[in-house]
């Protein structure tokens, strides 16, 4: 199967933070109806926000594992496989979930606590596609990941 490029993994990546946008506010919103939340500092905020990495993490697992796909991913036409071609196990997608939030908030903290280049990091896992002979992000090659072209799909 042929890997998904760099222009189409971008407009997947664009789409995807649109529609998780909607997720979130959905969420957030029923989140504070129900727990009369009013984004007041303290253990309610850590509650909040480990509240919001649970349902972003179940809406990315959900979508990567057994075949499943999310309407951006059905719309640049890509699926997510193992390096050998097959569906992802919800494992799989866990752990690939796991290092995309590392790869994204080891950068975010190192940012805010001593300097915001280090937010350039964030750019790393991304640009290794493109030295990549498999066109792997870095969270990809250590998952044991893929991101390919749907046959079916592609126009």
């Amino acid at each position: 199967m042929p890997s998904a490029g760099l222009w189409r993994r971008f407009m997947g990546a664009v789409y995807e933070a649109v529609i998780l946008v909607g997720v979130v506010i959905f969420f957030a919103y029923g989140y504070s109806a129900l727990g009369q939340y009013r984004a007041e500092a303290g253990p309610a905020r850590w509650y909040f926000q480990g509240f919001l990495f649970l349902v972003i993490s179940a809406y990315f697992i959900g979508f990567w594992s057994d075949g499943r796909r999310s309407l951006p991913m059905k719309t640049v036409a890509v699926r997510l496989v193992d390096m050998k071609s097959r569906p992802l196990t919800a494992t799989r997608a866990a752990v690939r979930c796991g290092l995309i939030w590392i790869l994204m908030l080891v950068p975010a903290t190192l940012a805010y606590s001593l300097h915001p280049a280090w937010l350039l990091l964030w750019a790393l896992s991304f640009a290794w596609a493109a030295f990549s002979p498999q066109r792997q992000t870095l969270h990809d090659l250590l998952a044991g990941t893929r991101l390919v072209i749907d046959s079916k799909a592609a126009p």
